[in-house]
């Protein structure tokens, strides 16, 4: 998924109007920030296969350490010590934040547990799990933007306007999440140079983190 890692995000700052949405996008990316840099030094493998799903060309072939089950745990718990130590170390009630924080990394594995093909390690090598809606394009989009469109509603009915566009900076933003997704699938041709592909993904997640604060700021 792309897009789709957002939903749990919103859900997620529905549910604890303290967090931080911008964090947030940033928590239930984090793995993926991972992947990508382990991907061009060879820690991980990512290799690309023509039509290899009808949404990518993203044969994943070897990310036990950032993909496994255990690995997401393991940088979920990463996640909340980080957060819990060092970002939110004065606010109050920080640890039920950084618990947010941490499921919100740990989400990354179950939205992928559904788009990906076989290649989701519990440990390490085999087995490794993927329902497969990458298979179907057009199923894919709508699933994501259904999650996307359904967490977005949350959201605003959890939260309260504070500023001048705060009734529509959230469902705007969320359009331009969905015209980014219908773009990536529809329009731009398949990435197949991963060095090209890293910079562009990880500018994507802190350009849309930075919008999420800014949204997030809207509201509360």
């Amino acid at each position: 998924m792309f897009v789709g890692h957002y939903a749990a995000a919103f859900a997620l700052k529905g549910k604890e109007k303290r967090a931080s949405l911008g964090m947030l996008f940033i928590a239930t990316q984090f793995v993926d920030i991972l992947f990508f840099p382990f991907a061009v030094i060879g820690i991980e493998q990512l290799n690309f296969v023509p039509e290899f799903t009808a949404v990518n060309n993203f044969d994943l072939a070897f990310m036990p350490y950032t993909h496994g089950l255990l690995a997401s745990c393991l940088w979920a718990a990463f996640f909340y010590f980080i957060y819990y130590k060092y970002i939110s170390k004065n606010e109050a009630d920080r640890k039920s934040v950084a618990i947010v924080m941490a499921l919100g990394v740990l989400s990354h594995w179950f939205a992928d547990l559904i788009a990906h093909t076989p290649d989701l390690p519990i440990i390490y090598g085999e087995p490794k799990l993927g329902f497969g809606l990458w298979r179907n394009k057009d199923l894919t989009f709508i699933t994501e933007a259904f999650l996307l469109i359904f967490s977005v509603w949350y959201y605003q009915r959890k939260t309260k306007t504070k500023k001048k566009y705060g009734n529509y900076a959230a469902s705007g933003f969320a359009s331009i999440l969905i015209l980014a997704n219908y773009l990536n699938f529809y329009v731009l041709p398949q990435d197949s140079d991963l060095i090209n592909l890293t910079i562009s993904a990880i500018a994507s997640y802190f350009i849309f983190a930075g919008l999420a604060w800014w949204v997030d700021g809207q509201r509360g």
